[in-house]
Parts: structure tokens; C-alpha cells; sequence
């Protein structure tokens, strides 16, 4: 099997790059701009000015600039931080409710620093669900295979015992069903946060390992956009 392809900087240290060369973005924009003219028919209404400004803006907001990666770094950190805190201080029984309470919590914390606009702390907190729903996949429907490597964020709770185990592991799939989350295989897209770990490309099976938080580049083989954590 061929060795994952790095990437990945320490967001305390490292410098974020653009996701893409300026030349791949400027195809991007073009083939976006080029299916939106399609889809209305070309000649029908709008123009092509308009078609490519508003897939300019797709493009820009699916694959942050360096400067917004450093920025959504930071709060997606914050907001790991927060939820591992509520997490470790839970204590007695937990439920759907206890969960959503920690996860809403955080979320206002990062917002009440004035740091970050609510769009990006929207953003990672959409990322951070899909997290914490690949670890409960990964552990299976009781958190039978409950480890450090597949707990994450819920590896605070080790020494619960496996009856608290099998209560959060109800609980957070309670609050992922409430929140329109499968327990299951989260797909990942470019330009996303991803927490560390190997991540494979939907379109060619390329693989991606990540050391550090980071955002997801496209494929480097294909260039398609989509991943899978395994």
C-alpha cells in the first residue's frame, strides 16, 4: 500500500498555504462558472459575468485563504478545548440533552471572545460533529471499542467504566440524531477543518495523513474535493 501523503502544520507555529495554486483556483471558478450557465441554459437570463463572480465566491468560500485557515486554526481549537473541558467535568448520567448542552456551550464561549465571526464558528462546529460522529462510528453502537485512538474527544471519559460507556455512547447518538447527523462515515470536503488522523480521497482512494489539525487540500492525484477519515 502506498504511503499517505503528509501535510499538516502546528497551528501554533505553522503558516497556513493556499489550498490550491492560483492556477487550479481560476479553473475551478471556471468549470463552476461554466455547469452554473449550463444549468440555466446558457442564454436564458443572467450573464457571464455573473456566472463567474458568484462561482468566484463559491470557489473563495469552499477553500479559505491562508489568512482565514490561520482563523478557523485557532477556533476550531478553542472549541476542541471547551467541549474536552465540560466533557472530563461531566459527571453522573449523561444523555442527549447533556451533550447538546456541553456541544452549545462551547460553541458561545468561542463566540464571547469577539475572536471569530459567528459564520466560522458555524463552520467548525459543523466539522466538530462530523468528528465526534466518525469516532462513534468508529467505536461501533455500544462503544464496545472504546480506545484512545478511536474515543477522541470522549477519550476523557476512560475511566467511566463500561456502563457509563454504554450510556454516552446512547447519548451522543441521541444528540447526533437530533442534529440531523448520521452515526456513521462522515465525508470531508476540501477546504474543511480535519482533526489528525488518515483521510482517503472518495474519487481515486489516495491517501492523506494529517499531523496537526489542518485544512483538507484537494486530492493531490485526482483533485477531487470529497474524503473519508479511516
Amino acid at each position: 500500500m502506498a504511503k499517505a501523503r503528509l501535510a499538516g502544520k502546528d497551528p501554533s507555529h505553522g503558516n497556513p498555504e493556499q489550498l490550491v495554486s492560483e492556477q487550479d483556483r481560476q479553473r475551478m471558478i471556471a468549470e463552476v462558472a461554466y455547469f452554473r450557465a449550463l444549468e440555466r441554459g446558457f442564454g436564458n437570463g443572467g450573464s457571464p459575468l455573473d456566472d463567474w463572480l458568484v462561482a468566484e465566491r463559491t470557489i473563495n468560500q469552499a477553500l479559505p485563504s491562508p489568512q482565514q485557515q490561520r482563523d478557523e486554526l485557532v477556533a476550531y481549537e478553542k472549541f476542541r478545548q471547551a467541549v474536552r473541558k465540560m466533557f472530563a467535568e461531566t459527571r453522573g448520567a449523561v444523555n442527549a440533552d447533556t451533550v447538546r448542552q456541553v456541544f452549545d456551550k462551547a460553541a458561545e464561549e468561542v463566540k464571547k471572545t469577539g475572536e471569530h465571526t459567528v459564520e466560522t464558528v458555524n463552520k467548525i462546529a459543523t466539522t466538530l460533529r462530523k468528528d465526534m460522529a466518525n469516532a462513534a462510528q468508529k467505536m461501533g453502537p455500544t462503544w464496545g471499542s472504546f480506545s484512545e485512538k478511536t474515543a477522541d474527544l470522549f477519550d476523557v471519559w476512560h475511566d467511566r467504566g463500561n456502563l457509563f460507556l454504554a450510556q454516552a455512547a446512547n447519548a451522543v447518538g441521541g444528540w447526533l440524531q437530533e442534529m440531523g447527523v448520521k452515526r456513521e462515515q462522515q465525508i470531508y470536503h476540501s477546504g474543511e477543518m480535519a482533526y489528525t488522523g488518515t483521510f482517503e480521497c472518495v474519487g481515486c482512494g489516495e491517501r492523506l495523513l494529517l499531523r496537526t489539525p489542518a485544512h483538507l487540500p484537494p486530492c493531490s492525484k485526482c483533485r477531487k474535493m470529497e474524503f473519508r477519515r479511516i
